[in-house]
């Protein structure tokens, strides 16, 4: 069964109605997203400008030539929008260009009445656009680790199809019964339009369910008050780490903090210079970090770091924290930190949970005999190899 232009038409009008709805609830429903909100202006854009190319059957020429493609090319605009917002990125008012470059091009009559010349015009302005869509989508690649490809792949398509416009569109006027203007590939065009939109409207609504998605998750293994890494995280990525250095046979090392008498620096001078206090530490530490490592708050005031770092590396280092700490004072408090480290060559490293109790012991040390140091935790077993070693 073959397709006339007029019944295309009317399966388009109702994907292009259906479409805009559905993206109309969901930017309500999603608290006004503005990727969401661009996209369904472009939608509606699109469905007015198909409404006014009907017009050309019935000997109109400047709503359905000039008016109806301005508009869409300002939806195209509203595309480059939605992905532009979903980058961060400013927008500036290149997306303009697409419908002031066809307003400009009506004025000429060379070209509006042309329909040759309008259809190479609408194939570079459409590759144009979409091209764009696919350079500001592969930049936003490490935010969709799922809806990335399919997205690509439903431009580069669309971007193909236009190029292959380019030379099966001779540009003939389409004269059979039932045809509402355009060429004789018009009904291609509607075909391939109608999929695109069905396809683009889901493949956002798939990208921003997903970035959604990854923003709680990432939140979720974020301390609220630094910024940093909290309990959760230290353990997945820690375990990640303590594999790593086990495969790439590089040692471990294990660091517990404590901040030394914090709640008194909370009843000296408020919670809210304990929480800058809190702030400064992580950065102090945060500033001090080497190459794949790892640094959490497990609450409070106590704080957990995972290093690929032997036992000397590892001591020096707490060392270095301890006396930065002690020197950095923020807005004249005063403040130090007791640190309980353990440290295991490749061939003994536990899970990070096991490592953790020897650094708790060592930490437990450090603060009985009298806060502010660093003490080290060695395993029997480590002890008891060093000591043949000798």
């Amino acid at each position: 069964m073959s397709l006339d232009v007029y019944t295309l038409f009317i399966c388009e009008l109702f994907v292009l109605g259906f479409m805009s709805i559905i993206m109309l609830f969901a930017w309500a429903g999603s608290q006004y997203d503005r990727v969401l909100g661009f996209t369904t202006v472009a939608l509606i854009a699109t469905l007015l400008a198909m409404m006014l190319s009907s017009l050309r059957s019935t000997g109109h020429h400047f709503l359905p030539i000039a008016v109806g493609n301005v508009i869409l090319y300002f939806g195209y605009g509203m595309l480059v929008n939605a992905f532009r917002t979903f980058r961060g990125l400013p927008l500036g008012i290149n997306w303009l260009t697409g419908a002031l470059l066809w307003a400009i091009l009506c004025l000429f009559p060379q070209f509006y009445f042309s329909l040759p010349k309008r259809v190479i015009v609408t194939c570079l302005l459409c590759i144009i656009f979409t091209a764009v869509l696919i350079r500001l989508l592969y930049g936003a690649r490490t935010l969709l680790p799922a809806t990335y490809w399919p997205a690509q792949l439903l431009l580069v398509i669309h971007l193909g199809f236009h190029v292959a416009r380019l030379f099966l569109d001779a540009g003939r006027p389409n004269m059979l019964h039932g045809a509402i203007g355009g060429t004789q590939f018009t009904v291609w065009t509607m075909l391939e339009s109608m999929l695109f939109v069905m396809g683009l409207t889901f493949t956002i609504l798939a990208m921003v369910n997903e970035r959604t998605r990854l923003v709680y998750q990432q939140a979720s293994l974020l301390d609220p008050l630094t910024g940093i890494a909290n309990r959760r995280a230290l353990f997945a990525e820690g375990n990640k780490l303590a594999d790593w250095c086990r495969r790439h046979r590089q040692p471990l090392t294990v660091v517990l903090f404590d901040l030394d008498h914090f709640k008194s620096i909370n009843d000296r001078f408020g919670h809210h210079q304990g929480d800058r206090v809190l702030l400064d530490f992580c950065r102090v530490v945060s500033q001090a970090l080497p190459p794949q490592a790892q640094f959490a708050r497990l609450g409070g005031e106590e704080f957990a770091a995972v290093l690929s770092l032997n036992e000397q590396e590892g001591k020096n280092w707490c060392e270095q924290v301890r006396r930065a700490v002690h020197d950095s004072a923020p807005e004249q408090v005063i403040y130090t930190t007791s640190i309980g480290m353990t440290a295991v060559s490749p061939t003994r490293i536990q899970d990070i949970e096991s490592l953790l109790v020897a650094a708790d012991e060592a930490l437990y040390r450090a603060k009985t005999s009298g806060r502010n140091r660093v003490e080290v935790f060695t395993p029997l077993a480590e002890k008891s190899e060093l000591a043949n070693q000798l």
